[in-house]
């Protein structure tokens, strides 16, 4: 083999682990526990229900409680403004990672589910 083919070989080995590195670490797991999201140290996205009706926090943050399955709730911060459907969410998921230092889920960015138009609603308002 020629020296050049050699080194076209060791370029396109070289990018295909960089690559497989850079497509591992844009992958977030996706958890409905807050415990779990609490444990791990990379970016996760929560999933989980609305736990309070939320507020702006002293630097401006929109910040309220997620509430998990289970009925544990860690506080949600967010850097982006309320959502505009946040009152009507049945659920959300919050993309980002727990900070133990501030105790509280930081996320990047909200997913609000809201009831569908189409979905069947009991008497009470509940989606069904």
């Amino acid at each position: 083999m020629k020296t050049l083919h050699i080194v076209g070989i060791g370029i396109i080995l070289v990018a295909v682990v960089y690559g497989l590195f850079g497509v591992k670490d844009s992958f977030r797991s996706y958890t409905t526990s807050v415990e779990e999201a609490k444990s791990t140290t990379r970016s996760v996205q929560l999933a989980g229900f609305l736990g309070s009706q939320g507020e702006y926090d002293d630097q401006g943050r929109w910040t309220f409680l997620l509430e998990d399955e289970m009925g544990q709730q860690v506080k949600v911060v967010s850097a982006e403004p309320r959502p505009a459907n946040f009152e009507q969410a049945i659920s959300i998921v919050a993309i980002g990672q727990y900070n133990a230092s501030s105790d509280a889920f930081m996320a990047d960015s909200l997913l609000v589910k809201c009831p569908s138009k189409y979905q069947e609603q009991t008497a009470d308002g509940r989606t069904l």
